[in-house]
């Protein structure tokens, strides 16, 4: 495979800078950062003590600890004043911030672990991946959330290892997308009354899927990244339309690439970002084109080691990581004041950030 060429564009974005970072400790010390995630006025970080912490803005203590599982977080979401959790446990957890009670206001079950969960764009469904059984059956299950959160279908004939992602199109509420293990990528039509005929296209991309989601404008495209640090970038119809390989061989002598932290599709811009880490704590920002990669910026000071965590709102110029050492690291966009845009948590707080239009004129268009 021919090598992929990295260029410089500088201008393309806000530049970033760290606001504040700490160490995000616990009575027994420091925790393991899984992943960091931003909502309007909070932002919540899963760890290794099985809590979800919610910070305010630009904050690193925990103002909150939401603690319910019993083994490790294998995923977070965030919807308006609602925080979920899926854990090995087999449990999703669904936490109402705006009540007191230590206990989630709601919890799905599943008799095997659940690796990755997505809610649907018409907040009716959540639909969870979980881990192959013993007997063989790598399951996806479907809850209906007008029913109490009834368990309604179970899918389990797609994928024959570890179902590791779930995606929900949030354009056309019927539509979810799921990664596994196996290397397949399966795009399933809800509205349809059984998985044969829900199941829609299957993409092999050669490699175990360790993260997947849509992006483009219709969320018409699909990109899938591997344990072995590869992406590839595919239509919702199973069309491949480039794979750059093993990310880690970009890397320049002043750009350490070790490892892909998450793919970041921008609405505003319309573009799709990759976001790289190196194992001392470096993050590197690049768009992703289908013939070539930009390096925008790279992060540095937040951290000494592996980011597991980065989120972002590119409209807001603020995003937030997490680390293999417990450390949470803030940044804003440098013409931006460091206060934050509201008090935590607050039902009826908006953010008086103006959103980015356009970028230099430049808009999403290569696909």
């Amino acid at each position: 495979m021919s090598r992929i060429p990295v260029t410089q564009a500088s201008g393309l974005l806000p530049k970033l800078a760290l606001r504040a970072s700490g160490q995000a400790q616990t009575g027994g010390g420091s925790l393991y950062i899984y992943e960091t995630l931003l909502a309007g006025n909070y932002a919540a970080a899963s760890t290794s003590a099985y809590e979800i912490n919610l910070y305010e803005p630009f904050s690193t203590a925990p103002v909150r600890r939401l603690k319910y599982h019993t083994d490790q977080l294998t995923q977070i979401r965030v919807r308006e004043d609602s925080v979920l959790s899926s854990s090995v446990d087999g449990q999703i957890a669904v936490w109402d911030i705006r009540q007191s009670a230590n206990q989630p206001s709601l919890v799905l079950k599943s008799e095997d672990p659940i690796l990755s969960f997505d809610i649907s764009a018409d907040k009716t469904t959540v639909i969870g991946g979980a881990r192959l059984n013993s007997e063989y059956a790598a399951k996806i299950l479907i809850w209906d959330m007008r029913m109490a959160g009834t368990l309604a279908r179970v899918f389990e004939d797609s994928h024959s290892d570890d179902v590791t992602q779930i995606h929900c199109n949030q354009n056309f509420s019927n539509q979810i997308l799921s990664g596994s293990t196996d290397g397949l990528l399966c795009t399933f039509d809800l509205s349809q009354p059984d998985e044969d005929e829900a199941l829609q296209f299957v993409a092999n991309t050669g490699a175990s899927v360790a993260k997947c989601g849509y992006f483009g404008p219709n969320s018409q495209f699909i990109f899938a990244q591997s344990d072995m640090e590869t992406l590839q970038l595919w239509t919702d119809e199973a069309t491949r339309l480039a794979d750059f390989g093993d990310v880690r061989e970009l890397g320049q002598s002043d750009m350490a690439i070790d490892y892909i932290v998450k793919c970041e599709y921008d609405t505003e811009t319309q573009r799709l970002y990759m976001i790289a880490g190196s194992n001392e704590g470096s993050l590197h920002i690049m768009h992703v084109g289908v013939e070539s990669m930009e390096h925008i910026q790279t992060l540095n000071g937040g951290h000494s080691n592996i980011v597991r965590g980065f989120d972002w709102k590119l409209s807001e110029g603020c995003a937030i990581s997490g680390c293999e050492s417990g450390r949470i690291a803030w940044w804003s966009a440098e013409h931006q004041s460091q206060q934050p845009v509201s008090a935590f948590p607050t039902a009826t707080a908006v953010s008086s950030s103006k959103r980015i239009t356009s970028v230099n004129g430049r808009r999403f268009a290569p696909y």
